[in-house]
């Protein structure tokens, strides 16, 4: 093949040549403005003709320098640019959040007080239920701008998600239903949503250990591993009830605690101050709280046993039980309490707003559940001081090797044992200090809402 000649075109000189700008001056929008924003075309072949430099023309004083040209024939003329155009603003990340049911507990109350907290040009969160009934929070939750939408996990849940899929058009779905959630993912991943998140919060499902619920635990994880984009655990107790001992090994595990606010907390003991409490306050009345919605995973009936043996004992105490209530669990309890002789003075308190000050004019919690991820009641009351009795569950176990003021004690110790242990604790109340500087604590470990909230958007994101 025969080479073409090169020829070279002679340019005169420019009597008075425009002065060079000094490439320090260049802005860093000017060079990424020259960046084509369409595709660049791949070189030309080595036999084409290369195309002369053109001459630079000289611009007039106070008038806008023509776009400089480039010397690749290959880039488009609009893709050179003397500065970079704002692009078009992206919209907010939409998230599905999927809950069994708006009510006032852990994870429910968590994903409220992050909706207060989001800038809605960055996320736009919204929740689907499983229950497909109605929540406390429902009302408070659209007042924010959001919505709930009711799916009730029956036979046709299938089809009722998939159309709630086309209709909210989702980003991301962040499934917090336990192992559920495979199910919940898989449609996701039919519906075309990129993000797939599992969220557990719990070390057990319900499926029990029967022969069918096993089979359901099976094919719900098989679904999960296969549609999960990410797996979230509030706890390394949840990850291993939940999904799997190995989980280390799975690049999509991670462990996020779980967060509180501490604002409440800091007007809890602020409060307590105004009311003019002494520092060696000795109140004469010991106040037992358990913090629980109605659930048999959460042992309501064995609090009031053991408060019991501790009224047994002469210890002038009272029991709150606080949490929303159902109408057969509560007459059930109200009979337990009556038959042991302490209806007097145990109180069905319901569901509170303000519960950091309910925990900080409280002598003790009380954790009797059966099972939990990170039980976030715990979190609130070391964030105003008030000790911490529990059954010796792993979520809790991994708070304590981070924050002092919990003892744990195994479910199958005695009611006397737990008693004792309960009168020990609460024999010397903490004093505003002591609380002042337990909410120091926490707001220096990783169990703070901003620190959750980083943490969550981020794998949103």
């Amino acid at each position: 093949m025969t080479t073409p000649e090169m020829k070279v075109a002679t340019v005169p000189p420019s009597p008075t040549p425009a002065p060079a700008t000094p490439a320090s001056e260049i802005s860093g929008s000017e060079i990424s403005g020259s960046v084509a924003s369409g595709p660049v075309a791949s070189a030309p072949p080595a036999s084409a003709t290369p195309t002369p430099t053109p001459t630079p023309t000289p611009t007039t004083s106070g008038s806008a320098p023509a776009p400089p040209a480039s010397s690749d024939p290959t880039v488009p003329a609009a893709a050179v640019r003397p500065a970079a155009e704002p692009a078009s603003p992206r919209g907010p990340v939409r998230v599905l959040e999927v809950l069994g049911r708006m009510d006032r507990s852990g994870v429910e109350l968590r994903a409220l007080n992050l909706l207060r907290r989001l800038d809605p040009n960055e996320f736009r969160l919204e929740f689907a239920v499983t229950s497909g009934a109605a929540g406390t929070l429902d009302e408070e939750v659209r007042q924010l701008g959001s919505e709930v939408y009711y799916c009730r996990a029956d036979w046709l849940f299938p089809l009722r998600f998939l159309r709630l899929l086309r209709q909210v058009q989702p980003d991301v779905v962040h499934s917090a239903v336990a192992t559920f959630s495979g199910v919940v993912l898989a449609l996701a991943r039919i519906g075309g949503v990129r993000r797939r998140v599992a969220y557990f919060v719990s070390s057990a499902d319900r499926h029990g250990a029967s022969l069918r619920g096993r089979v359901q635990r099976f094919a719900c994880r098989w679904l999960l591993d296969r549609s999960a984009t990410n797996i979230i655990a509030v706890s390394e107790a949840a990850m291993r009830g939940l999904w799997r001992e190995s989980w280390r090994l799975d690049d999509r595990c991670r462990v996020i605690y779980n967060g509180v606010e501490l604002e409440p907390s800091g007007v809890a003991i602020a409060a307590r101050r105004r009311s003019g409490e002494s520092e060696d306050d000795q109140s004469a009345t010991i106040t037992v709280v358990h913090v629980a919605r109605p659930d048999p995973l959460k042992n309501r009936a064995r609090a009031i046993e053991v408060f019991a043996v501790l009224r047994a004992r002469s210890v002038p105490a009272q029991l709150r039980i606080v949490g929303r209530q159902d109408p057969a669990e509560t007459a059930a309890l109200t009979a337990l309490a009556e038959r042991l002789g302490v209806a007097a003075e145990v109180e069905f308190t319901g569901e509170v707003q303000e519960i950091s000050r309910l925990l900080a004019g409280s002598s003790l919690l009380l954790v009797t559940s059966l099972h939990e991820g990170m039980p976030t009641v715990v979190l609130e009351a070391l964030a105003v001081g008030t000790p911490v009795l529990s059954a010796d569950l792993p979520g809790v176990g991994e708070i304590s090797r981070l924050l002092p003021g919990v003892t744990t004690l195994p479910l199958s110790a005695s009611d006397l044992l737990w008693a004792d242990t309960a009168e020990m604790i609460t024999a010397l109340p903490p004093t505003l200090d002591q609380r002042r500087e337990a909410m120091r604590l926490v707001r220096r470990s990783p169990f703070t809402m901003d620190t959750w909230q980083r943490d969550i958007t981020a794998v949103w994101s």
